[in-house]
């Protein structure tokens, strides 16, 4: 079985800007088509609301966004039923005393348990969701 990915918001974000906090292995992996990766639907619209509350410097618009993913083959994942119930099972965690209540985290990982995708991510809240039936690999430089 083919592993397929799922890319977390800030991981596209560094895609898309270049960032240097990118790995070079998933740079590489997405520039030369080596396995399928995604993006949901919740990250384009969590780009979109960081932008107008200029929490991020990524300038680029939706259209440039999408375009810059259809060249790269990356497909956009839709919010489906499937990850509306894995998202209503999912134990909101207290990691270091702390809810864990992010709401696009939260859709992102309950997509990526339901469709069975490793999520790419290096928010250090997500290791915590292994034992819910996260497939993790976590971004290092």
């Amino acid at each position: 079985m083919i592993n397929k990915y799922l890319l977390d918001t800030h991981i596209l974000i560094w895609l898309l800007d270049e960032d240097d906090d990118l790995n070079k292995n998933v740079r590489d992996d997405t520039d030369y088509f080596q396995y399928p990766y995604y993006v949901s639907v919740e990250s384009l619209r969590e780009i979109v609301i960081l932008q107008s509350l200029k929490k991020i410097s990524l300038t680029s618009t939706i259209d440039e966004i999408t375009a810059d993913l259809q060249k790269r083959q990356i497909s956009i994942l839709p919010i489906e039923l499937a990850h509306i119930k894995t998202l209503e099972k999912l134990p909101t965690l207290a990691i270091n005393e702390k809810k864990h209540e992010d709401p696009f985290d939260r859709l992102l990982i309950a997509q990526s348990i339901a469709n069975k995708y490793t999520i790419i991510s290096s928010d250090s809240k997500f290791p915590f969701y292994k034992n819910c039936g996260l497939k993790l690999l976590v971004n290092e430089k």
